[in-house]
């Protein structure tokens, strides 16, 4: 039985779903320790079964609009089965998916639960100096979008970092976003202003944090 954070419905701020309205499932729990994570209370959470799991869902939705899915974390892979059996049952909800993930166990995935995953969008933010290259290569076989993180900080990338990658591993400028960190709700606008002209200049995507510009550090938003 999967252990869940929270479920609620909102606007996603981030990457390539950008601007559009879902419902989060956030998964507890996350093998890695950012210094910097703003999501440090998806440790907490409490364990459902996947019928109550579905029912919180439908619940959420009754009164919106949604026809998106956003599964995140905490990081949702390391609670694998569970993962796939949700993403299977939102896919007969005919609800589009995408997972979030920090990418460190798309390795580990065997080709059903790869085939499972490409049905979805994914998202991986891989963490500085926490992701291996095999790992890259797995979420690159199963055409994942990458998100990076810019800014000082354990695990965040500066900007020429996140260049080497691309380039070392042959990755789609059109399938790399750049993120600006935000600590306590607050975004460095000097610090966006500075990944927008580096995204111009390379080609890459920049993504802002359009749930911290309206709503700060506030949980489900």
């Amino acid at each position: 039985m999967p252990k869940i954070s929270e479920v609620f419905a909102s606007i996603a701020g981030e990457g390539s779903w950008m601007g559009k309205p879902a419902v989060f499932i956030r998964f507890s729990g996350c093998n890695l320790s950012c210094e910097w994570c703003d999501e440090k209370h998806a440790k907490k959470g409490k364990i459902v079964d996947m019928d109550e799991l579905l029912v919180e869902i439908a619940e959420v939705r009754k009164n919106c609009c949604i026809s998106r899915a956003v599964i995140t974390g905490g990081e949702p892979l390391l609670q694998k089965d569970d993962c796939i059996k949700l993403i299977l049952e939102l896919r007969k909800l005919d609800l589009q998916v995408m997972i979030e993930t920090n990418g460190t166990l798309l390795n580990r995935l065997d080709s059903k639960e790869k085939n499972v995953l490409r049905s979805c969008e994914i998202t991986v933010s891989p963490k500085k100096g926490k992701i291996s290259g095999n790992a890259i290569r797995a979420a690159m076989s199963v055409s994942s979008h990458f998100k990076f993180v810019i800014g000082e900080g354990n695990g965040a990338w500066m900007p020429d970092d996140v260049r080497k990658v691309v380039e070392k591993y042959d990755i789609k400028r059109d399938l790399v976003w750049l993120m600006p960190m935000s600590i306590n709700g607050v975004i460095d606008n000097e610090l966006a202003r500075e990944i927008w002209e580096f995204c111009v200049k390379e080609g890459y995507n920049y993504s802002d944090r359009l749930h911290v510009r309206v709503w700060g550090n506030i949980r489900g938003k």
